[in-house]
């Protein structure tokens, strides 16, 4: 008897040992992120645009990387509607939109909450754990729970936490963001060359599945609400010149947009497909 509870112990240590199977790159079941079903070339002012968020009425909000400036873009009339100064110049990544109020994310962990941005905005500046070594890239506003979701880059405990990005959640009834990651992207889940290194990320509003974007690469990954990886999806390198801003309008079409390279930045649109 012993040696039988020998031999099943062995055979459940070697299974659970053995590699875990990686996620697979595969088609993309609710878009054809091969045809986009319109395509909006961005003004040189928008050269670097970084983050985006699609309001009502098409219009969206996004910001240049460098410029401490929001802007205000009409896509049915191509038109910068509104540029608000919210801080200095700096190395700015996304936004987020809570109603009247605007957050934005520097790359430092950094985040500015930009009270009624329309009109009399006001800023606020709150710091976080996060360094520059961190290299925050993604902000999206979850309203179900009253939080920030900030998805980092790179990952300055590399050394202790190896081939690992964290999404973190910066709680607003606290103003403080939690150090305890919401959602832990493992590079050896990917099976790429490249390090999926997130740079936007956003929740769908219908499956509440989290899409994280990463420039680097040219993916995207498709995460349960629960922060279980999914699906990858790789992005074409032409037409996806250097994302870096994901959104979502309230049917479910899906946004992205891209920094000028050889050609003109742009944002993408890509109908939700039920």
């Amino acid at each position: 008897m012993m040696n039988l509870n020998i031999t099943i112990l062995t055979f459940f240590m070697l299974f659970s040992c053995q590699e875990q199977p990686k996620a697979t790159f595969g088609d993309c079941t609710f878009y054809d992120l091969k045809r986009p079903s319109a395509v909006w070339e961005m003004p040189e002012t928008l050269n670097e645009i970084s983050g985006i968020e699609i309001l009502k009425n098409q219009k969206v909000i996004c910001h240049n990387d460098e410029d401490g400036n929001l802007i205000v873009y009409d896509l049915n009339n191509k038109i910068i509607e509104k540029t608000i100064p919210f801080a200095k110049e700096g190395d700015y990544e996304d936004v987020a939109i809570k109603d009247s109020t605007a957050f934005v994310l520097r790359s430092d962990g950094t985040i500015f909450e930009v009270q009624h941005y329309l009109n009399a905005p006001k800023t606020l500046e709150h710091k976080t754990f996060l360094t520059e070594k961190d290299n925050a890239e993604g902000l999206f506003y979850e309203p179900e729970k009253n939080r920030l979701l900030v998805a980092c880059k790179e990952n300055s405990e590399e050394k202790t936490r190896k081939n690992k990005r964290f999404v973190y959640e910066f709680l607003l009834d606290e103003n403080a963001l939690n150090p305890n990651p919401i959602l832990t992207i493992l590079q050896n889940d990917i099976n790429s060359k490249s390090k999926f290194s997130p740079s936007g990320i956003a929740i769908h509003p219908i499956s509440k599945n989290i899409y994280i974007l990463s420039s680097v690469g040219k993916m995207l990954a498709e995460y349960s609400s629960e922060g279980k990886l999914q699906k990858i999806y790789s992005l074409n390198y032409v037409q996806f010149m250097q994302p870096e801003g994901i959104s979502f309008d309230v049917n479910g079409d899906l946004y992205i947009s891209n920094e000028a390279k050889k050609n003109r930045a742009n944002i993408l649109k890509f109908n939700y497909i039920q």
